[in-house]
Parts: structure tokens; C-alpha cells; sequence
């Protein structure tokens, strides 16, 4: 079963035109022009430190250089409006083993996220060990903060990718969605909307209300991305890429029609 964006509105519902639609802001667009010069000039740096055989702070321009270079994807990819996805949905499980259409996250947003977060982890141990020689109170206090920052992106890292892939699977009895640390399921019967949203990061916003049988499971804590928006469902189309349209297809057309839900369980 293949599900297609219509050219029209009342077949469209709620989505608007063009969704998922990103913003392009000028800080963003700015952002790109600036890490890109940034890197022309770390690049230079890394030459010149190369010709001089100082290999050590070579390795430091080109490691920020490369920072730079995934700083741009991310930035690029945030703005960029992917293609729908064609074909049939995948098949899934949620939490409870329970199968159902599956609609996963798009790798390559894990690998430009993935990528930046290890990279500052990296620049914030080594600028702790860097302020640790300087023998002070200040050495020592910026020094525990660096390593502070650093284990926190590496334990956010490793947290996304022990939950990873992020999923939306759409079965008989729910909606669950694995986001980046956050689980979350909502039973069909506390749904009461299904709505696409083109803010500046378009989303998907199933509106529930926390009845029984919802359950949500929070891998990092209070700040976890996915947990903002309780008791609704938010699905960031970003991280759904080419399954964000064929998702909330899916997720709208069960909803309006429970009388089809049970061919959820089986693979039609």
C-alpha cells in the first residue's frame, strides 16, 4: 500500500501546502556562509602548519575544519525539503513486540547529528587537558568544565545510538514513536487529532490525552528531544526524511478510519 500526497486540499486535510516545508532564515543561511569561510580558512591554517612540519597543530585546524564541514551539512540538511519516499512501508515493532507499518528515521540525519556531537566531545577533552597543565584555580575550573561538557555529549551520543534507529510504527492498537532517547505510545482511542505543522522545523503533532494504556519511556532525562510536547506525540518530519509525508498519511488515514486498522497486523 503506497501513500502519495494528493494535489487536493480536502484530500490533504490539514497538511499544508508544500509540507514538510523547512525555514530557511537568514541566520541560517548565514550560519552556512560563515562556517564555510571558517573552513576555507582552518584548511589554509592546516597547509601552512603542514609546510612548517608542526604535525600536532595541523591535526587541530584540519580536526576543526571537519567540524565545520558536518556544522554545514547540518545546517544545509535542516533547510532542505526531502523527497517523498516511494514504494511500500516497511514492517515494524513497537515496544511491546507488537508489529505494525514502520516508518524509520533518515540515516543520514543520524550521521550529520552523530558526527558534530562526537567532534565537540573531542575539541571539549582535549581543550580539559589543555587547561589542566596551566597549574591555577581557573586551570583546574575550566578544566573540570570541559570534561564535564564533553561526557555529556558523549553520554547523549551513545544514548542516541543504543536507541537508534528512531521509528514511528502504526499498529491495530496504537501509535508508538522512538525518537532520538524518547519512546512514547499512545492507544488509538486517546487520539483526537492528527495534524502537519511547517514551523520553522516542521513536525507532526498527534494530540492525545494520557489515557490508559499510554506509555513513554525517557533514555536522557528531563530535556529529552521528543518529550516536549506530552501528552501529545510530536514527530519531527526532519528526522523522518523521506518518510515524514507517507508517515503522517498513514498515521491520518488510520485514525479516520479505525474500520481498517486491523489490516495493521498483517502484511497487505
Amino acid at each position: 500500500m503506497r501513500f502519495r500526497a494528493s494535489d487536493d486540499p480536502e484530500e490533504q486535510g490539514d497538511q499544508p501546502v508544500g509540507w514538510p516545508r523547512p525555514h530557511r532564515s537568514l541566520g541560517r543561511i548565514g550560519s552556512v556562509l560563515l562556517f564555510a569561510l571558517l573552513a576555507i580558512l582552518f584548511g589554509a591554517l592546516a597547509v601552512d602548519e603542514v609546510l612548517q612540519e608542526t604535525w600536532w597543530q595541523a591535526l587541530v585546524w584540519v580536526g576543526g575544519m571537519l567540524l565545520l564541514v558536518h556544522l554545514i551539512g547540518l545546517t544545509v540538511s535542516l533547510m532542505h525539503r526531502p523527497r517523498q519516499a516511494g514504494g511500500l512501508p516497511s514492517r515494524g515493532t513497537n515496544d511491546q513486540g507488537e508489529e505494525g507499518m514502520a516508518f524509520r528515521y533518515s540515516r543520514w540525519a543520524y550521521y550529520w547529528l552523530s558526527v558534530v556531537l562526537g567532534a565537540c566531545a573531542a575539541g571539549c577533552f582535549g581543550y580539559a587537558v589543555a587547561a589542566g597543565r596551566y597549574v591555577s584555580v581557573a586551570g583546574v575550573v575550566l578544566s573540570l568544565v570541559f570534561a564535564g561538557f564533553g561526557l555529556y555529549l558523549l553520554w547523549f551520543l551513545v544514548t542516541m545510538l543504543r536507541t537508534a534507529p528512531g521509528v514511528v510504527v502504526i499498529s491495530p492498537t496504537g501509535i508508538y514513536h522512538r525518537s532520538l532517547t524518547f519512546e512514547h505510545f499512545v492507544p488509538w482511542e486517546s487520539v483526537t487529532e492528527v495534524a502537519a505543522r511547517n514551523h520553522q522545523t516542521p513536525w507532526i503533532t498527534v494530540k492525545a490525552f494520557p489515557l490508559e494504556g499510554t506509555r513513554t519511556k525517557n533514555h536522557a532525562g528531563r530535556f529529552s528531544p521528543g518529550a516536549e510536547g506530552l501528552p501529545f506525540m510530536i514527530i519531527r518530519a526532519y528526522w523522518l526524511g523521506a518518510n515524514a509525508i507517507p508517515a503522517y498519511l498513514a498515521v491520518r488515514r488510520y485514525f479516520y478510519s479505525p474500520e481498517q486498522r486491523a489490516e495493521l497486523a498483517g502484511q497487505d
